[in-house]
């Protein structure tokens, strides 16, 4: 069967890349043939004369050091030079690239079916147009599955039209499922779909052995630390609280992060550009330790068995980190860095009970697979 995957634009989010290969990899392997849909949001001379007014007051006229740098495409493609590279090498079959409806309806029209995921794909303000995430341009013999596509946070952020319109558009899915236990109850209160089910990240798809082969055939180096912190959003707190584990845990912190977010674009930009996602991966399995505020660092924590702390991040949404970590019952290791217990630094994990419900909760997610995809279209 001809499979495209639809999520969100592959740039320089590591979790989201990796998620992306993930999936389109446990496809392959399931005999399918299977294709990244290039989709692109399109950014008009006007949101880059946008941005770049906002940078400017920002750090130039309020002075505000701390700013975060919102890169234009220009930029963004200079400092994604090492992700982009792991696109072209590792998504042999896309579409070619679009950025408007009609050419998103040309390049996927000799689709067999359509999986439209995983990552943040049906939160409205990650996307210019929701609907096309609710597969509005696919047509009525093409398959159309979900797997587990994710609002990112359990408050319902559509507007009436947008709601009016994605709970039309779900009706055609023939199969939908969701990486977050609220987003079951979104999809069911806000959408009217009653059949949703909850389904881990595609990156939990793979197994650990995956990743390391994937990481040795590349070149990589050897981590200049024991304490894996992967962090987005830096503050002074945290990076108080990981002081604190090095001490607890006698280990030393290391990441892999571009040097800068928030200067002048024009000011080294070389300390922008992000290093490659296999040097990430390999952090993860080089680690005594973790230490992160995203999704995926405690998707990868788990995968590679490696005790972690979670920091939540509300803005990001923390309904993501509950869900996951829920599964595994995990739910000690999100913290609130500015009311610790020290004894959650460490405390041991069981990994065996962890893994037994890993495998479980992989049999699940294929099963769903297999019977979705094995929907007969005349």
């Amino acid at each position: 069967m001809k499979i495209g995957i639809l999520t969100l634009p592959l740039w320089n989010n590591y979790g989201g890349i990796i998620q992306a290969y993930a999936l389109q990899e446990t496809l392959t392997n399931l005999g399918h043939a299977v294709s990244l849909i290039d989709y692109h949001h399109h950014q008009t001379d006007f949101d880059i004369l946008k941005n770049n007014f906002l940078r400017f007051i920002k750090h130039r006229i309020l002075k505000l050091e701390n700013a975060p740098y919102y890169p234009n495409i220009s930029e963004n493609t200079y400092i994604s030079v090492n992700t982009l590279d792991f696109i072209r090498n590792n998504f042999e079959n896309k579409t070619r690239k679009v950025t408007d409806d009609a050419s998103l309806k040309r390049e996927t029209e000799l689709l067999d079916a359509i999986i439209v995921g995983s990552d943040q794909v049906w939160r409205p303000n990650y996307t210019p147009d929701i609907a096309n995430y609710f597969l509005k341009f696919a047509k009525d013999k093409q398959l159309k599955i979900s797997y587990a596509a994710s609002f990112g946070t359990d408050n319902w952020l559509y507007n009436d039209q947008e709601e009016n319109i994605c709970k039309e558009l779900i009706k055609r899915f023939d199969a939908v499922s969701v990486r977050e236990n609220s987003g079951v109850d979104l999809v069911k209160n806000k959408l009217d779909f009653v059949d949703a089910v909850q389904l881990i990240d595609p990156t939990m798809l793979l197994n650990v052995k995956d990743y390391q082969t994937l990481i040795s055939k590349n070149s990589t180096y050897e981590s200049k630390g024991t304490i894996f912190t992967y962090i987005l959003d830096q503050n002074e707190n945290i990076k108080k609280f990981i002081e604190k584990v090095e001490d607890v845990t006698d280990g030393k912190a290391f990441e892999v992060m571009p040097k800068t977010f928030d200067k002048n674009f024009n000011d080294k930009k070389g300390d922008y550009v992000f290093p490659s996602l296999l040097q990430w991966l390999r952090s993860f399995d080089d680690a005594d330790y973790v230490i992160a505020d995203s999704f995926h660092g405690c998707v990868f924590s788990i995968i590679f068995n490696k005790p972690f702390i979670a920091i939540g991040n509300k803005e990001r949404g923390m309904a993501r980190f509950i869900s996951l970590l829920e599964l595994f019952d995990l739910q000690d290791r999100l913290v609130d860095i500015n009311n610790l217990d020290i004894e959650v630094i460490k405390k041991q994990i069981d990994w065996t009970s962890v893994n037994h419900k890993m495998a479980a909760l992989q049999q699940d997610a294929i099963t769903f697979l297999n019977k979705s995809l094995d929907v007969k279209r005349a």
